[in-house]
């Protein structure tokens, strides 16, 4: 005669089959390969990504070694809040004056230390042929000897040309059509600086062709070159916060080569909060030409586009090595309306952005002709977010 099992065994029996059930599950999901990625990726949203405002971090000591990478917390702050109705209308800019930065975009004086962190590590350089020079080819040529210059230098003669120079100080350009070439500039620090400016206007013109540009020690604000009616070409800026900053219209910057910026967690000049320094930043003008860099090292941009003293129009950015940030090229419209005729094209991208994947974002009210841009390491088409 057979007996029916009892109600405890069939429990028991149930119980059983569920925990098999699961243990192969869970051996499939260590075991199996993950779902293949579709290729190029979708356009992603990061509504949160801030635009950079004109205020720039701090430096380390050049001369000392990196020892940790700055840690990687946000620097994410609210947008700000675009007024259609308030916006300007595009106006044609025969030429741009250098106005000033507006007060507030800098504090006065830094009531406390900044703390500092290290130079964010350059990538190894690329292979012949990749875009962006090849770092023996930027700065001051090996074998060029210098003499030193110990103070600012002012230079007020048109057509001037400074030549094999080490200048500790800060040159200031305020006269057309200057030449720097073959020249180191140490910018003193202490104070907010730029090592090369023609921020002015009186230094239309200007050339600066195989210069090295870096802070000489640690301090708030210290950036490479600044202004408008430039060409900035065959260089190397390092060590410092951001090494270009543009002003105004009529601007050319190629195969130069712009890595290890300084970041400070606690920076005075963004009320206390992290670094945004960037390799290049835009602030307003047109008729700006990007092309044939190496951009490694930054923590907020490669390239950072705003809109915070005029309206910015006629970017094109080509064929260079592009990488850092939290995305790599990051554009703002700061309430004046879009960007208009930026081209973005024939870039390789570093797979180096804090925001994974986010190479290009921008406004969708922004529109953005791009063609060309790939990943370095996969060859693979790079897609535009939007922010």
């Amino acid at each position: 005669m057979t007996v029916s099992p009892g109600p405890s065994r069939i429990l028991l029996l149930g119980i059983s089959t569920v925990a098999t059930a699961i243990a192969l599950g869970s051996t499939y999901a260590l075991t199996s390969d993950p779902a293949p990625e579709s290729a190029p990726r979708a356009e992603r949203n990061y509504g949160e990504l801030p635009p950079d405002n004109f205020g720039g971090p701090v430096t380390s000591s050049p001369s000392a070694p990196a020892s940790a990478s700055p840690s990687a917390s946000s620097t994410r702050i609210p947008s700000p809040t675009a007024n259609p109705s308030a916006r300007p209308t595009k106006k044609q800019r025969p030429s741009d004056s250098a106005e000033p930065p507006s007060s507030g975009d800098r504090p006065g004086s830094p009531e406390q230390e900044p703390v500092e962190a290290d130079p964010l590590a350059s990538p190894p350089p690329g292979n012949p042929g990749q875009q962006g020079p090849e770092p023996d080819r930027t700065g001051v040529p090996p074998k060029k000897k210098l003499r030193v210059h110990r103070g600012d230098l002012v230079i007020r003669t048109a057509g001037k040309v400074v030549d094999g120079l080490e200048v500790h100080g800060r040159v200031s350009v305020e006269a057309p059509n200057v030449t720097i070439r073959n020249t180191k500039v140490i910018v003193p620090t202490g104070s907010e600086t730029a090592g090369i400016s023609n921020n002015n206007d009186s230094g239309r013109g200007m050339l600066v062709r195989n210069v090295e540009v870096r802070a000489a020690s640690a301090a708030p604000g210290v950036n490479g070159v600044v202004g408008h009616d430039f060409t900035l070409e065959s260089s190397e800026i390092h060590h410092v916060t951001d090494q270009v900053h543009i002003t105004g219209s009529n601007v050319t910057v190629r195969d130069n080569w712009f890595h290890d910026n300084y970041h400070f967690e606690s920076d005075p000049y963004q009320d206390g909060g992290a670094s945004h320094d960037d390799s290049i930043q835009i602030i307003g003008g047109g008729n700006i030409t990007i092309a044939g860099n190496r951009f490694t090292g930054a923590y907020n941009a490669g390239v950072q586009i705003t809109q915070s003293i005029r309206d910015v129009d006629g970017v094109t950015i080509r064929d260079n090595l592009l990488g850092g940030g939290g995305c790599t090229v990051n554009i703002a419209e700061k309430g004046r309306g879009p960007v208009d005729g930026l081209v973005i094209r024939d870039n390789r991208f570093l797979s180096d952005q804090r925001i994974d994947g986010c190479a290009i974002i921008r406004p969708s009210s922004t529109k953005v002709s791009h063609s060309g841009n790939v990943w370095d390491d996969t060859g693979r088409p790079v897609t535009l977010s939007r922010g």
